[in-house]
């Protein structure tokens, strides 16, 4: 019979099968019976991990954990219902862009400078296309035009660097030109890369991890520091230009830099 491990090695790649290992693992010792459990104890037991003053990012994974292992009882025959499938939290995670937290576009350069060959095309189209994972897991060799150096996506057309060709040619090299997607899944030929597998394959091995989001994030937000915002909306494939406005420098951020121009060190060095 297949196990809970069993099931997770399945659905979900890397890191985040042992983070829903650990997350059901809480449950099931919070919880008398939860093979049997219903959406009462369910909701008591995210109650009670809200009072404990859980943020609600948090309490959105631990409800996530906990409908993956009802989701295992149903396919393992264990239990017919699913007690909390339809299940939504209404606490509000801040979604707010830290700006002053994302990369700069040094930090970025070391990066891909650090990324091992096999893995460099898929890093170069995050560093300097900001592409989204689910746009790189779709991503297929129809959809990038060598002779004209683009790549065309859903929403945009958007142009590759010179280096990138390079990337592209031997990418093919290393693994096969004729295949289903740009990137698929090394033990099933054929088969996508799981978009939720991708900061783990990008991150394997490496001290300093970036996850791909924080990337496309802070790609976006140097962008805006040259260019005008309909120009970078349209890069980034924002359907709003609000969207990309979240992006620009805050006023803290800005009032920081302007401290740090003015502390006479500064001068000092400026001045050398």
């Amino acid at each position: 019979m297949k196990t809970l491990q069993d099931y997770l090695e399945e659905q979900y790649t890397g890191e985040s099968i042992q983070s829903y290992l650990i997350g059901i693992n809480k449950y099931l010792r919070y919880t008398k019976n939860p093979e049997q459990a219903q959406k009462k104890e369910i909701l008591h037991y995210i109650q009670t991990l809200r009072k404990q003053g859980n943020s609600p990012k948090t309490l959105q994974s631990r409800l996530a954990h906990i409908k993956a292992y009802y989701h295992y009882l149903q396919q393992a025959g264990k239990r017919k219902d699913h007690p909390c499938k339809d299940l939504q939290l209404k606490d509000k995670i801040d979604k707010s862009i830290k700006t002053e937290l994302l990369y700069t576009e040094k930090q970025l350069k070391d990066y891909l400078e650090q990324t091992p060959k096999h893995k460099k095309l898929m890093v170069s189209l995050l560093v300097y296309q900001a592409l989204t994972i689910q746009e790189i897991a779709n991503l297929k060799p129809k959809d990038i035009e060598i002779q004209k150096a683009e790549i065309y996506l859903k929403t945009r057309t958007i142009k590759l660097k010179a280096e990138q060709i390079y990337l592209v040619t031997e990418h093919y090299k290393l693994f096969k030109e004729n295949r289903n997607y740009v990137f698929e899944h090394s033990r099933k030929p054929g088969h996508k890369l799981r978009a939720k597998g991708i900061n783990h394959y990008i991150n394997f091995k490496r001290q300093e991890k970036y996850t791909p989001i924080k990337i496309r994030q802070s790609v976006i937000k140097n962008l805006l520091n040259k260019h005008d915002l309909r120009k970078v909306q349209v890069f980034s494939g924002h359907k709003k230009s609000s969207i990309t406005q979240q992006y620009q420098t805050t006023n803290l951020e800005q009032l920081k830099n302007e401290i740090e121009n003015l502390h006479p060190l500064n001068k000092v060095s400026q001045t050398n």
